[in-house]
């Protein structure tokens, strides 16, 4: 894979995109950055489509017959770059806060297509999201009281067009990270179906028109996932029969394919999961059951959708060795990698080794990798992104690009020793461009355009956000002074 971001990182280079230090030279932009490649986010969307079919396509029919919508769980990559490639591809938005929300419809995403879920909803969160037509996701009992309130705000035609429904908790188990793992026994996610009167509780609120299933996402097997929403499809079918109603008509199976971070899935030259197979296991636990019933599914991918699509790049600052193993310290690490440093088994990323001008550094034979250590800038030993890792050997000004970072890196930042988060690029390795403009061109055989997704933090930005402001909302802590000439821009 190193071969093919090369020609990308050399035309970032080219265009300044990566700065270099200078002896004696403060710089605002850290020598790190972040860069999408929206053609794999495309295509990845295409894949989607493909194995559940939404209408969208030329003469291919939606799978359901109440319809298909595919949402994009923003928490994975919230960039507003992100967003609005999404809403170009058809996507909806999965928000898992009310700011999630306003991002979505900051994009042009329209309410009619985004999902609220969250486990800590305010009522007037969830007013104010039914207000606009926006489809919630119920996780409690204290939430379905809030929601039966805020419908007493509303006027006839509202309550019509509101789309309520309660996320399940199946129970079907765990899969190899219990951290993402969410039908588990005693998940803080949604109504257990031990314990529960689930059928009751739609018996009792006829304006529940939708039922919710998401069973986990890395580390949770396929089949698992498919178990969680056959389980869930048979109490939305008992619901519809005793009440002898289709009262409920939304049907969301949520997310849940994982990513492989080991290989170049996107390539079909790994063993990433695919779409397509994520079908077969729901039609193989569903029948067609799930399609055939009028209900409208709702998906809300995101990691799978996603992560392929980022790379991460950091010059290396210094080489060390200690107790005969070689230490590479770059400028991304915990801070952007906060499960990789604290569960690094669980979490690991293929890091691959460039010289200063963006060719990889290739070896003739395994017999010249070297056993190093990547480090990340923090102020604490776990802040490593490869521990023990066999790699070509890495030398000061080097670049490390880190891969799959399209996916929970930014969007799980950490202000841990007040670094600057680097700045963020797209492009794309398909025709398929779009851009808001040209940033800048290399002039490598390969040219790449790319668009400024998110400028580089400045020192004035992070002291900004430890600031005690005072009456006014100005810093009372904190004056500019001419001893940091042009830090604080």
């Amino acid at each position: 894979r190193a071969h093919r971001i090369s020609p990308a990182l050399k035309s970032a280079l080219e265009a300044g995109l990566l700065s270099r230090a200078q002896s004696g030279i403060f710089q605002h932009e850290p020598p790190a950055a972040q860069f999408f490649d929206y053609g794999i986010f495309r295509r990845k969307a295409d894949e989607l489509r493909s194995a559940f079919p939404d209408g969208r396509s030329h003469g291919v029919p939606a799978l359901s017959e109440g319809g298909v919508l595919h949402t994009f769980a923003v928490k994975a990559n919230p960039f507003a770059s992100t967003l609005g490639e999404a809403k170009r591809l058809g996507l909806g938005a999965e928000c898992a806060s009310i700011v999630e929300v306003w991002q979505a419809l900051r994009q042009g995403i329209p309410a009619s297509d985004v999902i609220y879920d969250s486990p800590a909803k305010t009522l007037a969160e969830i007013k104010h999201a039914l207000s606009l037509g926006i489809y919630v996701n119920l996780d409690n009992l204290s939430e379905l009281e809030k929601a039966r309130t805020a419908l007493g705000y509303m006027n006839d035609d509202q309550k019509k067009k509101a789309r309520i429904g309660l996320r399940i908790n199946p129970q079907m188990g765990g899969g190899s990270i219990a951290a993402t793992s969410t039908a588990t026994k005693t998940s803080k996610f949604g109504f257990a179906v031990e314990g529960s009167d689930i059928v009751k509780l739609y018996k009792d609120n006829d304006f529940l028109n939708a039922i919710h299933v998401h069973t986990g996402s890395q580390g949770c097997p396929l089949d698992l996932s498919a178990q969680g929403i056959a389980a869930v499809l048979e109490i939305a079918e008992t619901v519809n029969k005793e009440l002898g109603s289709n009262q409920i008509q939304h049907f969301d199976i949520g997310g849940g394919v994982p990513a492989d971070y080991d290989h170049d899935g996107d390539l079909r030259t790994g063993r990433n999961y695919t779409f397509s197979e994520y079908r077969a296991e729901i039609d193989k636990a569903c029948g067609t059951a799930l399609w055939s019933q009028g209900f409208k599914i709702y998906t809300e991918m995101g990691r799978s959708l996603c992560s392929k699509m980022g790379w991460t790049a950091s010059r290396v600052e210094a080489v060390k060795v200690s107790g005969g193993r070689h230490i590479a310290i770059c400028h991304v690490g915990a801070d952007l990698f906060v499960r990789t440093a604290y569960q690094p088994e669980n979490w690991p990323h293929r890091v691959s080794v460039f010289t200063p001008e963006g060719e990889p550094k290739d070896v003739s034979s395994d017999s010249e990798l070297v056993v190093q250590d990547v480090a990340g800038p923090l102020c604490f030993s776990g802040d490593m992104l490869a521990t023990a890792r066999r790699l070509p050997l890495i030398e000061e000004d080097d670049i490390i690009v880190v891969h799959d970072t399209g996916a929970y890196t930014y969007s799980m930042h950490s202000r841990y020793n007040s670094r600057l988060a680097p700045a963020v690029y797209a492009y794309w390795s398909d025709s398929g461009r779009a851009g808001r403009g040209r940033l800048a061109t290399g002039s490598s055989d390969t040219i790449f355009d790319f668009v400024k997704v998110k400028s580089a933090e400045t020192p004035g930005d992070v002291l900004k956000f430890w600031e005690a402001p005072d009456d006014d909302g100005r810093s009372a802590n904190y004056q500019k002074s001419t001893d940091f000439p042009n830090i604080l821009r």
